[in-house]
């Protein structure tokens, strides 16, 4: 029998002692992801804990949460961000919810349009494992006067999962359709949807996958009715040793416009592939990036004359040159269904040698030398048909020596780099430069 009970003890003192456990747990990781995104602060912003009441089973806590300078419009506008959360200690962890407080806009705006009812709730876990759940949900709002528009709210639910310091995050949620009405005009928006799987490798920078789909798109106005069906976004970013690849590919069914010049557009697919990019370079191009928002920003709030531009490039400059590195390969490739008739365009682009910006004027006087360091190929194929149904592009395309024509389309095919092909002709740059100046309208 004794051995029996101390068992039974033992389990049941681990659940007794575990709400305390688990919330002091909690507020070490809260604590460690706050620090570890504040000093992240021209990306992340600051969070500021207001204060921290743990107890034995539960913790209220307050946060004031100032967004990046490059922000700052927003905070004037808005005010400040103070949320105050409440947990209750588990075996395994804590679950809280969060609500915005404070004299906002925002709290301005749930008291005097939305009867006192915040649509707005924050809730998640934190394990004692070290996982953060983080939701952000939006109850549906129908039909509310908004400067004399007409607009729904839609229900909206994203979550983010992050590790303990926020070097992994997850994304899954979406949106149901809403619609807005006014003035003249309309909006109908489709339900959308988007996740991600990303891993920190740097200060700012993420890798992983990102997809966002959007069921539909139709805006109606005084030149008439704009709708787009299934469009699509995905991004895919690695690191291979000290450097990046990346891919994009924007998707989209059908586009129908009254001031379109074709009577359908359907199956658009622009894809970039980035290979080969300097990892640190780039981390070190979005700070500076970054940093010129924020001066930008602050100089338009305080009214003051921005930053010159030209002390600005001289920051990013050798940055930009840290890029142009041997081996960066460039590729983009656009292709649609117009009028019934399959048109694509690709290009590509690769570094045989690492380049600076003092070389590049070898390209106007040195041209034969400057095309050893790249590998450039052009290939075009646009629709005779759809072509010739455009009395201005068909008056360019169809007299230019470039082009090569047969009877169902108009190619351009050509190769620059120690040798240069024109639609399969090998020819010097100064062939090439005389048959691109005659093409000219002028």
């Amino acid at each position: 029998m004794k051995k029996i009970i101390i068992p039974v003890v033992i389990i049941v003192a681990i659940f007794v002692g575990a709400p305390y456990l688990t919330g002091k747990i909690a507020e070490t990781e809260t604590k460690k992801m706050i620090d570890g995104f504040n000093q992240s602060a021209s990306t992340y912003g600051i969070t500021e804990v207001l204060s921290y009441e743990r107890g034995f089973r539960s913790t209220q806590a307050r946060y004031k949460y100032l967004p990046p300078a490059q922000f700052a419009a927003f905070t004037k506008e808005f005010g400040e961000i103070v949320y105050a959360c409440d947990s209750s200690h588990g075996v395994t962890g804590i679950d809280f919810t969060c609500n915005l407080e404070g004299e906002s806009t925002y709290s301005k705006f749930v008291a005097e349009e939305l009867g006192g009812k915040d649509p707005l709730s924050i809730f998640g876990s934190i394990s004692a494992f070290g996982g953060i759940s983080q939701t952000i949900a939006l109850e549906e709002v129908k039909d509310f006067d908004l400067d004399g528009a007409t607009l729904t709210i839609p229900n909206t639910k994203i979550t983010v999962d992050t590790d303990a310091n926020g070097s992994a995050i997850k994304l899954s949620g979406g949106s149901d359709a809403f619609k807005m009405q006014g003035n003249g005009q309309s909006m109908n928006v489709g339900a959308m949807s988007l996740s991600g799987d990303m891993e920190k490798v740097g200060e700012g920078l993420f890798i992983g996958d990102f997809v966002m789909d959007l069921e539909s798109f139709v805006a109606e106005g005084p030149l008439g009715e704009t709708s787009i069906n299934g469009m699509s976004v995905r991004t895919e970013t690695g690191e291979s040793g000290e450097n990046l690849s990346s891919n994009a590919v924007i998707s989209i069914k059908e586009i129908a416009s009254a001031v379109m010049p074709f009577e359908s557009v359907k199956d658009i697919n622009m894809a970039m592939d980035i290979n080969g990019l300097d990892k640190q370079a780039f981390i070190e191009y979005q700070q500076i990036a970054q940093q010129m928002q924020a001066d930008a920003m602050l100089a338009l709030e305080g009214n003051q004359e921005a930053p010159m531009p030209q002390a600005q490039m001289t920051q990013l400059t050798p940055v930009l040159e840290k890029m142009l590195k041997q081996g960066l390969d460039v590729s983009s490739k656009v292709s649609a269904n117009l009028n019934g008739e399959n048109n694509d365009i690709a290009l590509k682009l690769k570094l045989l040698e690492s380049l600076t910006f003092s070389q590049m004027p070898q390209f106007m006087t040195a041209p034969d030398e400057a095309l050893k360091k790249v590998d450039i190929k052009l290939d075009a194929s646009l629709a005779k048909q759809v072509v010739d149904g455009q009395p201005m592009a068909a008056a360019f395309i169809a007299r230019s020596p470039l082009v090569s024509a047969n009877s169902d389309d108009y190619a351009l095919n050509l190769a620059l780099g120690e040798e240069i092909r024109l639609n399969g002709k090998k020819m010097s740059f100064s062939e090439l430069q005389v048959l691109v100046f005659s093409s000219l309208p002028f």
